[in-house]
């Protein structure tokens, strides 16, 4: 008799063959396709139909020739766009961007408790999840963050409108960070090897997509030691076919780092040009290369309040910390730590690093694979529309419409292990793609222009998402009702801004992702915020 295994198998086979209902069938039509993948005049194609089956891409080619099933739902796609669904390879969901969510760089304790903001960020949850779809981006890499991590990645697989997400735990580093451990700590100070095999043993019982080592090398420190450690966590990750992302954005640091087997750099070499040796590294890992040219002018905005949303932050993120952008025209002079009352008097206007844009088009230029990311949840880098900003910025450095939107899909792809699946628009592949109102190729800013997102063949419309942010409901278009939300996530969801008790704070240390000195913010004896 047969066995319960093969009828398991024998079922999952037919599931597979029966073809999908037509209520389950979206077809695009008319629009033009761009496929990041190719090169000019490949990458775009005309008068181009797309459909979509349940959760994938069943066929794509010319309208004429591509036949739409009876009884499929159409979208129009005269004057549009088609893309592949957006990738961020560097966001980090423990925090929100607001300027509460790292008191080890700005302690606002005494106005706004620590404590407070890890509860209101872990209700918005949902609302999180809805501007990242909003904004186009359907998969997200969380490369690095507390144990809560794994149940967030859980959350974002249930939930009826949120990203794919790919996460690490809590970062391997090199120093510690006492203020953001509330008893789930995101940053792990790992003194020896032994310790750091430890730790990254612990998160494999989680199935982490990366373990993160957040490489922090200052004055004195001692690198062979330091790379030691890092070589651990990383032979360690390997063995449980984990891949290892390292924080390294000094040329030596970054060298170590490859040394010591890392897969992923996820920030700039920002204190000097990258070398020959650096890029032969590079290619021998197959290493991905991370810019985040945002997340640092984010924070000098913020801090010196002079921080404002962009047309798309208007529209896309999350409302609740748009109005905390705000706060500090309201907060109390003396509640404000000392050296942003010294921002505020003297702001700066910040630039993009040259050193960070020199390396990343020498990077591209060398054929080491650049994955867009934004560092997305740091102060004053948004979740969801700083895609945007960040894209702009790569192009500043030359690279064109098309090249910014390979890092952002083909080459993220292969950030979340996903090249089979994502990534790319072609029959069998997963249904994650963006309709746009304009050309992307003509300004990478029509991005921002979205129609529909759609993903897993679920079509969304994005301010039907952004109204369900004060509703705590969604549905996908065409495809029937959402699930409710808790009733948490809702009542997180209306609150329009924070409410604050007075809490003695202490005075920060000032030290972030080895940001660039700021006269205004740089702390005595230190070479980097």
């Amino acid at each position: 008799m047969p066995t319960r295994k093969r009828w398991l198998g024998v079922a999952a086979w037919m599931l597979a063959v029966v073809p999908c209902r037509a209520a389950d069938v979206t077809a695009i039509v008319g629009a033009t396709v761009v496929h990041p993948d190719r090169d000019l005049p490949s990458a775009v194609a005309s008068n181009s139909t797309v459909v979509i089956a349940g959760s994938r891409i069943e066929a794509i080619g010319p309208a004429g020739s591509t036949p739409v099933p009876a009884g499929a739902t159409r979208i129009d796609g005269k004057g549009k766009w088609v893309v592949p669904g957006l990738i961020d390879s560097h966001v980090h969901f423990f925090q929100s961007g607001n300027l509460y969510t790292r008191p080890d760089v700005a302690d606002f304790n005494a106005w706004m408790p620590y404590a407070k903001e890890v509860e209101r960020n872990k209700a918005r949850l949902s609302a999180t999840f809805k501007v990242w779809l909003a904004s186009g981006v359907t998969s997200v890499v969380d490369i690095g963050g507390p144990f809560w991590n794994f149940e967030m990645r859980d959350a974002a697989a249930r939930s009826p409108a949120a990203p794919r997400v790919a996460v690490a735990g809590p970062l391997i580093s090199m120093v510690d960070r006492v203020k953001l451990d509330l008893g789930d700590p995101p940053i792990i100070k790992i003194t020896s090897a032994d310790a750091a095999r430890a730790l990254v043993r612990r998160e494999l019982e989680r199935k982490p997509d990366f373990i993160k080592v957040w490489f922090i090398h200052q004055k004195g420190d001692d690198l062979a030691a330091q790379e030691a450690i890092v070589k651990a966590a990383g032979d360690a990750a390997h063995a449980g076919g984990v891949r290892l992302a390292v924080h390294a954005t000094e040329l030596i640091v970054a060298k170590a780092s490859l040394r010591a087997g890392a897969d992923f750099l996820v920030h700039s070499v920002e204190d000097e040009p990258v070398d020959e040796e650096f890029l032969a590294l590079a290619k021998k890992n197959r290493a991905l290369y991370c810019p985040t040219l945002f997340v640092i002018q984010g924070y000098r905005y913020a801090l010196s309040n002079t921080w404002q949303p962009t047309e798309a932050e208007r529209r896309l993120a999350d409302p609740q910390i748009l109005v905390a952008m705000n706060d500090l025209q309201k907060i109390p002079k003396e509640k404000l730590p000392e050296r942003v009352a010294k921002a505020m008097s003297q702001p700066v206007p910040p630039k993009p690093s040259p050193i960070a844009l020199q390396n990343l088009r020498r990077v591209w230029d060398a054929g080491i694979p650049v994955v867009m990311g934004t560092d997305a949840g740091n102060i004053g880098t948004l979740h969801g529309p700083s895609v945007f900003r960040e894209m702009e910025i790569m192009t500043q450095v030359g690279l064109t419409p098309l090249q910014v939107l390979r890092s952002a899909t083909s080459n993220g792809a292969k950030t979340m292990g996903m090249e089979r699946g994502i990534g790319t628009l072609a029959p069998g592949k997963l249904a994650d793609l963006v309709i746009l109102d304009a050309d992307p190729l003509a300004d990478v800013a029509n991005l921002s222009r979205i129609h529909r997102v759609i993903k897993d063949g679920k079509v969304f419309v994005p301010d039907e998402l952004m109204r369900s942010i004060a509703t705590g409901s969604v549905r996908s278009a065409g495809r029937g009702p959402g699930r409710e939300l808790p009733s948490r996530a809702r009542a997180a969801a209306s609150t329009g801004s924070f409410r604050s008790g007075p809490r003695p704070g202490r005075r920060s240390r000032w030290r972030l992702y080895a940001l660039p000195p700021s006269p205004a913010l740089r702390p005595p004896g230190r070479r980097s915020i």
